[in-house]
């Protein structure tokens, strides 16, 4: 692979001009920067680039790739434009040669909303792509300077999501398979890795839940809610399982003690748990010859060995072994296949009540999501007598699990929790945290699509782990601006407005782009906030949810001390600190939040 080059590109496409900025990076890393606006220029950049290059942009396979094709075909890139978004569905099939990569791929969402997430300037270009004439001299100046913005936040994704198209890069090799594949979907790849194969009718290939031999569940009302197939009919079972409420459906096994703090436990993991249950049951994709069942099985077990040797290699396996269980109730794809799909998860909870069941006097659960669960010895259980119970369950049942001491757990619910590992690290899940540690990376857990600042999350961290006040935090992280802004989009809306509410009482509504950076803002004149609209319909304008009662607008970089300087006496930094206490007491059951500020 190393005989390609890489070209980051972004068109600008106008009524009577066309932009095509791009970088390439060629194997010595060096960059060598283009900005084309005559066709015939592009046409021949395509052609000395088309055979040795990797193409990569935001959005292209949607957009950029279509428009490219329209040029090489001498059609119009602006009509070509206007069809796209128009009835963008209908263009999914290049009738070029371009080898392809869309960064977007594992990280839906706008540019500018990344760029704004990085802190950089996000004002849009002035200049309408619409006009009815060409482009001055003055107007492709600012077309470049714009698009030079898309390219170096392209460019950033790139880096930031390198491994991601490495590692497909890596697959293609490993399996030999055409470049052409470079753009599919991981399930796709993964399809094509097991020679899975379309199935008509497959979904009326019926298949009923049994009790297998190695099965040792007690509890009736389990087996009643499996044999009976319930979790087919969308229903719910609620039950006390270890003394502990659980729900079970065809999601998987849910229970929680909530509100929950405890100085340390251990962290029960079933080792690949719907690999194993797919591969134990015989519970694969029927859509998958034998021949590639065993070499599922084969690179299950090879992941396994090259864990500590070539973590890197490891991942070509695994990611394919990831692809199949997500898919098989997805009729579009070639795994498809919902007997076994459901199947998989109910499985895997029966066999998990089995383990609590033997568990059952000897551990305080503190909860249980389908592939592993929490606990603490109950007093006199030693970690041999726990270590026993596994070992029996898993000589019997095929699967493995392992245990690891886990310290300083805060839990909200099954789905909200954080605590350190035997190094101190924190681990973190769920709504209110699942972007902690992220802020410096926007597509790292996409930080960029946050409902709330990530410092709302360093507050809560910083409180239950590291004993720290919100007060302490904000003050730590203060000039840090990109933990305290709001990203706010149209969505599916029209148009942003943005509202004035003076104190004088008159009222001052201002236009916005389509993405826009906020914060809470402290003023005694005026108070602001951001409305969703559209033109028509039902519901025509509606305020941006989660934002402060009070805002301002800054579009501008935050990362200079210039812009601290500008921003920090007007941000309302108070309200960050409430909001935090506002998140802890969610964690606190009554009689501990009167023990935190208010």
């Amino acid at each position: 692979m190393n005989k390609f080059n890489l070209i980051i590109f972004d068109f600008e496409v106008f009524k009577y001009d066309v932009l095509l900025g791009c970088y390439v990076l060629d194997a010595d890393g060096n960059k060598i920067k283009y900005q084309l606006w005559d066709q015939d220029e592009i046409r021949q950049f395509y052609e000395e680039h088309k055979d040795n290059s990797i193409w990569l942009g935001w959005n292209n396979q949607s957009y950029d790739n279509f428009i490219l094709q329209a040029i090489i075909q001498k059609k119009s890139p602006y009509e070509q434009s206007k069809q796209i978004i128009q009835e963008g569905n209908r263009f999914k099939y290049l009738r070029i040669q371009l080898y392809f990569y869309d960064l977007i791929s594992n990280h839906p969402g706008s540019l500018k909303a990344i760029e704004c997430a990085d802190g950089k300037n996000i004002k849009t270009t002035d200049v309408a792509f619409d006009l009815d004439r060409p482009l001055t001299q003055e107007e492709k100046v600012l077309t470049e300077i714009y698009n030079t913005a898309d390219l170096d936040q392209t460019l950033d994704n790139f880096y930031n999501v390198r491994n991601e198209f490495e590692l497909r890069l890596n697959i293609i090799d490993e399996f030999g398979l055409s470049m052409d594949t470079l753009h599919a979907t991981g399930t796709q790849i993964g399809e094509a890795v097991l020679h899975a194969q379309e199935t008509p009718g497959i979904e009326n290939w019926v298949v009923k839940p049994k009790l297998y031999d190695t099965l040792q569940i007690k509890n009736q009302q389990v087996i009643d809610f499996y044999l009976n197939e319930d979790f087919k009919k969308g229903k719910k079972l609620d039950l006390v399982i270890c003394g502990v409420p659980h729900r079970i459906g065809s999601g998987g096994i849910h229970a929680a003690r909530p509100k929950y703090h405890t100085d340390w436990a251990y962290y029960f993991d079933f080792t690949s748990f719907y690999a194993n249950v797919m591969m134990l049951y015989n519970l694969l994709p029927r859509s998958i010859p034998d021949k590639y069942k065993a070499f599922y099985k084969h690179m299950y077990e090879e992941q396994i060995r090259l864990k500590k040797i070539d973590p890197d290699k490891r991942w070509v396996y695994k990611i394919i072994i990831l692809s199949v269980f997500g898919a098989m109730t997805n009729k579009w794809c070639k795994f498809y296949d919902p007997y076994h799909g459901q199947l998989v998860t109910v499985t895997g909870e029966i066999f998990n009540v089995d383990l609590l069941e033997k568990l059952d006097g000897k551990i305080e659960l503190i909860q249980n999501n389908t592939d592993g669960f929490i606990a603490k010895p109950l007093p006199g259980v030693t970690d041999e007598m726990l270590k026993e119970i596994l070992d029996k369950w898993s000589a019997r049942t095929g699967f493995t699990m392992k245990f690891e001491k886990i310290y300083n757990i805060h839990q909200r619910d099954v789905n909200c929790y954080m605590y350190q590992d035997e190094s101190g690290n924190v681990h973190t899940l769920g709504e209110a945290l699942k972007h902690y540690g992220a802020w410096e990376n926007s597509l790292y857990e996409d930080v960029y699509k946050s409902k709330e600042p990530v410092i709302i999350e360093y507050m809560l961290v910083d409180y239950f782990i590291y004993h720290k006040l919100p007060e302490q935090t904000v003050e730590e992280n203060r000039r840090k601006l990109r933990m305290f802004q709001y990203v706010c989009k149209k969505v599916s809306y029209d148009y942003l407005e943005f509202q004035k509410d003076f104190a004088d009482g008159h009222v001052e509504i201002e236009r916005l782009q389509s993405v826009n950076r906020a914060f809470a803002h402290k003023s005694e004149e005026w108070k602001g906030m951001v409305y969703k609209c559209r033109a028509v319909g039902k519901t025509t304008r509606v305020k941006v949810s989660n934002l402060p009662d009070n805002c301002l607008i800054y579009d501008d970089e935050i990362l200079s001390d210039e812009a601290y300087a500008k921003l920090e006496p007007i941000i309302d930094w108070q309200y960050y600190i409430d909001r935090g206490y506002e998140r802890i007491r969610e964690f606190m059951d009554l009689i501990e939040i009167k023990d935190i500020r208010p």
